[in-house]
């Protein structure tokens, strides 16, 4: 008897109530759609803008920049072509193909045996700006929806060529060319360079740092020196000065005095497609 009305509290006690059933019910919630507006995070609110006061020039400064080039070096150690991937300067892709026109290199192994293949280098040029005249210099507000962007990189060219020559698979090289004569010069010369770039102004009037938009990247040193001489009013907001940002645009004319290769670093773990739109990091492992 005792049995029986254990059992029978055990199965009331497992057997699950009405009240204790959970209903399962899907229920939509009306969700509004937003719609963000796009925000330049340097832009601010001024009352003045920051204008220009003072500012001096450099002349007679030293800059240095490095070039990435890709170099086709046959199974001799020739070089036949080079493409230019990056310059620090304008208008050296005539200089860099006459330089390399005359390069010598180790040629590339596969075992014991030479064998054609692209090789990428970083040559850096040295030399000086002699004379710098600015023309249409201007200060204009970051626009409130749009921030401003980098210039885009220009995509290499590869002559056709160079482009059909055959070249051994990076990953199958025991040895990839080596550098064994490698000069660039470029003769003295006057261009006319725009430059854009974002500073920030601070409340003192004074640059503190920058962002280049459009400058060249062997010129970052030469507008450094001379946003370190600006000599700002600040802007103004509410009678009181704001620190903000700014686009600065102009147009220089530059004196160069000749150019040099100073280095010539070979770059292993970066290979080169000729008919690819830019170079790659090698594959790790590979040769």
């Amino acid at each position: 008897m005792i049995a029986i009305l254990a059992g029978a509290a055990f199965a009331q006690e497992n057997r699950v109530r009405a009240w204790q059933q959970r209903l399962q019910i899907d229920e939509p919630l009306p969700v509004p759609l937003l719609s963000v507006a796009p925000v330049n995070p340097f832009s601010v609110q001024l009352d003045v803008p920051p204008t220009l006061t003072s500012t001096t020039v450099p002349q007679k400064l030293r800059v240095s920049g490095v070039a990435r080039v890709a170099a086709y070096v046959d199974a001799h150690g020739l070089c036949h072509g080079a493409v230019p991937l990056e310059l620090p300067f304008p208008s050296l892709t005539e200089a860099i193909g006459q330089g390399f026109r005359k390069a010598r290199f180790h040629p590339a192994l596969v075992g014991r045996t030479p064998r054609p293949a692209w090789v990428v280098l970083d040559v850096t040029l040295s030399g000086k700006i002699k004379d710098v005249i600015l023309s249409g210099e201007r200060l204009d507000l970051p626009s409130p929806g749009k921030p401003p962007v980098p210039a885009a990189l220009k995509q290499p060219y590869t002559p056709g060529r160079l482009r059909t020559s055959p070249a051994a698979n990076p990953e199958t090289l025991t040895t990839p060319p080596q550098p064994k004569k490698v000069r660039i010069r470029v003769r003295a010369r006057q261009l006319e360079i725009p430059l854009r770039a974002l500073i920030h102004v601070t409340t003192a009037g004074r640059c503190d740092r920058f962002v280049p938009l459009d400058v060249p990247r062997g010129l970052v040193s030469w507008l450094r020196a001379y946003l370190a001489t600006w000599r700002l009013a600040p802007a103004q907001r509410a009678s009181q000065p704001v620190a903000c940002w700014v686009v600065y645009e102009t147009r220089a004319i530059m004196k160069f005095s000749k150019l040099s290769s100073t280095a010539v670093r070979p770059k292993p773990e970066v290979t080169f497609n000729p008919s690819g739109p830019a170079p790659a990091a090698a594959t790790p492992g590979g040769a």
